[in-house]
């Protein structure tokens, strides 16, 4: 086997997922701030009275002006992630129907980790799916928008662990 980043030799034991995938250093902040943005999120859609006045207010302080700067640069983060998580799942089904030919054993090589990654991004989106008809039955689409956002927050180790 090609001694790739992410990968192991048979010599070597298999550690967890989350051990075993290397991350750059430049992306760790990613890990931490994500998860937080998306629980102050959840807070603030849950229970919005605990909004801090100064965002509360209109901008007329260069304090408000810095603090709204702050929850637009956050937000934006979030919004990417968001962009990469709906990418992933709903590319999920596509690319496990392109490899249906591997999957039953008459096509080529394809990598194990890669077709776990997508079967359980395809699991996700069954379940975001799942939860979509719930929120549609009961007219609550607050547990939909926060289970995304949960997966969405906690995205970088998500795909770490899938891998």
């Amino acid at each position: 086997m090609a001694n790739r980043s992410g990968q192991y030799t048979a010599k070597q034991e298999r550690r967890s997922a989350i051990q075993l995938a290397p991350r750059p250093p430049r992306l760790a902040w990613l890990e931490w701030v994500l998860p937080v943005c998306a629980a102050g999120l959840l807070l603030i859609m849950f229970r919005p009275d605990v909004v801090p006045r100064l965002l509360s207010e209109p901008a007329a302080s260069p304090a408000a002006w810095i603090a709204w700067a702050l929850v637009g640069a956050l937000s934006g983060i979030v919004l990417f992630s968001a962009a990469l998580v709906v990418f992933f799942l709903v590319y999920s089904p596509i690319y496990l129907a392109g490899k249906m030919p591997q999957l039953v054993g008459k096509g080529g090589w394809t990598d194990r980790r890669e077709i776990r990654f997508y079967g359980l991004c395809f699991l996700l989106l069954c379940f975001v799916i799942a939860l979509m008809a719930v929120s549609l039955m009961t007219g609550d689409w607050r547990w939909v928008g926060s289970a995304f956002l949960v997966l969405t927050g906690f995205a970088p180790v998500v795909w770490r662990a899938l891998v």
